[in-house]
């Protein structure tokens, strides 16, 4: 076995070749005959061609189960590996019968020999891609004019987003090193490249409408969901680096604190069952309120009812859904809020959470107050640790005035106080604060303060909902308002399972691609949770992904009793917890077929 430089063709006077490995054999009239076990390609240069030959016996050595003689480099030993499993894998033939007692195959073996080599994972790769077609994916992507490599690409890299989030440089690592999507795939991602991944990645956000616009149509189809409710939210994420040139980038109220970094803006229209209908890129110090009416004409069908929280809910954005006949439900953005005097409906009492509504109806509107025992615990706990901090800020200035160094002067007091009243305001009118001075009033002797807490806030715990149904009762009002959990779940997922965070690219459309393709990766995602929970398995994606991480795809070689190699790879057999996820999105259990390579 050897690596043949060929020359293949002549262009404009110009010699091209290609790098082969080649084996020579004897046919049958006992003459030697050079074949082809892999072309390398017209540019192979991972191994300088001084140590093609070390190169092509390392592979030689692989295939027929020996040992290296000589240490290699871990660039050698790297590809060696890769170009053995190609080649493995590339003349292999199916197992066929392997089930089929009348079809069984028996070999002489040493089963001492036996090896466990080209170990991929399978499972979670075998669930997205099976859920992928369910929706539709990859006939969608050829239906906007992806190449059948194109769409290889581009499912790679939604899934990739899926299994291991993160940069295109991560997603590539795991799809070389780990993971057998390229064998259900049909091709090869041992020699992956980061920029196919950014070109797909134009090349999805130039089709995102009508991609968009086709999977939650199929989705629709798939699950018969009814589009009663239209979910509308927004949120940021930050991204390394200036970005000068994203149109985008802005500084803004960030939601993970990243005060330090420039922002771009999500925003996310669902469905009542969670299925993403819309998805834009605003910049990252956008008015929330400022990106409904766009975002809303930019839908194909006005939805039953309209539901945001309060930071999208000013008036002019009631007053635009009311001209334009939308339905809507909204969270008011009224301040210092208070329980009608009126009789009231619990719509959830359970041990730990009771909610009990208020329901005023007005000719064109209906407010419906809502008091949740659980929100006003957590409201309680917020102030308590806000009034032990504003105490303890209190005692360390007190604490100075008898300490050699410390503060003293009156003027300084005053302000220190006046600082830490600004930081704690919502509890600041809760204390009676009185400071002692000198004669002249130039240093302080005392600092003392009572804590008073009949000046709290008393509307704890509420909070108002308003809706132009004015047919609907409290449970219906409260039940549609708690679908806004849903496009919370899917930021909240997005962020933390599908790699939207951070982002390290620098320019407009690469940044929005990387958002969008994390998008998609949650119209896969979402499909098989949604699948999942009607089966009662309730597992969050991360737990799902544990569980399935243990199906994979080996390759076992051994050696026959005349030293020649056998290697047979198949996927290992899915274990009771694996079985029910497949059995639940009502995919197979067994994945490809097993093939076997023999010399």
């Amino acid at each position: 076995m050897y690596i043949r430089k060929t020359k293949t063709r002549v262009i404009n006077g110009v010699d091209h070749y290609t790098y082969r490995i080649v084996e020579s054999r004897r046919d049958e009239h006992d003459k030697v005959k050079q074949h082809t076990l892999l072309n390398l390609g017209a540019h192979y240069d991972l191994v300088p061609e001084e140590d093609h030959s070390i190169l092509a016996q390392r592979v030689d050595n692989i295939i027929m189960g020996q040992l290296s003689l000589l240490p290699l480099s871990e660039t050698l030993e790297t590809e060696a590996q890769r170009i053995a499993n190609l080649i493995i894998k590339k003349h292999s033939t199916s197992l066929v019968g392997h089930n089929n007692k009348k079809d069984a195959r028996y070999e002489h073996v040493d089963i001492t020999s036996i090896e466990n080599i080209d170990v991929k994972t399978i499972g979670v790769e075998h669930l997205a891609y099976e859920t992928a077609k369910k929706i539709s994916l990859p006939k969608i992507l050829l239906n906007s004019g992806f190449s059948p490599k194109e769409v290889n690409a581009a499912l790679a890299s939604i899934i990739g987003r899926l299994i291991a989030p993160g940069s295109e440089v991560s997603t590539v690592n795991y799809l070389r090193n780990h993971s057998a999507l390229d064998e259900i795939l049909d091709t090869d991602f041992s020699n992956l490249h980061k920029n196919r991944l950014y070109k797909i990645s134009d090349l999805l956000l130039k089709n995102q409408n009508a991609i968009e616009s086709a999977l939650y149509q199929k989705e629709q189809e798939l699950f018969n969901f009814s589009e009663m409710v239209t979910l509308y939210d927004l949120t940021n994420t930050y991204f390394e680096g200036e970005s000068l040139k994203n149109d985008n980038a802005a500084l803004g109220h960030s939601k993970e604190k990243r005060t330090d970094c420039k922002l771009v803006t999500l925003a996310l229209v669902l469905d009542a069952s969670g299925f993403p209908k819309k998805s834009h890129i605003f910049k990252g110090n956008i008015s929330e309120a400022g990106t409904l009416e766009s975002m809303l004409n930019a839908l194909s069908s006005k939805s039953p009812i309209v539901v945001m929280d309060a930071g999208i809910a000013t008036e002019d954005n009631i007053e635009w859904l009311n001209n334009n006949d939308y339905k809507y439900l909204v969270i008011s953005r009224k301040r210092n809020q208070s329980l009608p005097d009126i009789d009231g409906v619990v719509v959830k009492n359970t041990p730990d959470h009771k909610v009990t509504t208020f329901l005023i109806k007005q000719e064109s509107e209906s407010e419906l107050y809502c008091h949740s025992e659980a929100m006003e615990r957590r409201s309680n706990a917020i102030l308590q640790k806000s009034i032990d901090r504003f105490e303890n800020e209190l005692q360390k200035i007190a604490n100075g005035i008898s300490k050699k160094g410390g503060i003293k002067k009156y003027d300084k007091i005053q302000q220190k106080i006046g600082r830490i009243k600004e930081k704690y305001s919502k509890v600041a009118n809760q204390f009676s604060i009185s400071i002692t001075g000198d004669e002249k009033k130039e240093k302080v002797k005392t600092i003392t303060w009572t804590h008073d807490p009949d000046n709290a806030a008393k509307a704890l715990g509420i909070y108002c909902i308003r809706t132009n149904q004015t047919q609907l009762n409290n449970k219906e009002i409260w039940d549609t308002y708690r679908m806004l959990n849903d496009i919370e779940d899917a930021f909240r997922v997005l962020k933390t399972d599908l790699g939207l965070r951070p982002v390290y690219h620098q320019t407009t459309d690469r940044i929005s691609g990387h958002i969008f393709i994390s998008v998609l990766a949650y119209h896969v995602l979402h499909t098989i949770r949604y699948q999942l929970v009607k089966h009662g398995i309730n597992d969050n994606w991360q737990t799902i992904s544990s569980k399935l991480s243990t199906h994979y795809r080996i390759t076992n070689s051994l050696q026959r009793k005349d030293e020649s190699p056998i290697h047979i790879r198949k996927s290992t057999r899915a274990n009771p917890v694996q079985l029910a996820i497949y059995n639940a999105c009502n995919i197979p259990s067994t994945i490809l077929k097993p093939t076997i390579t023999s010399y």
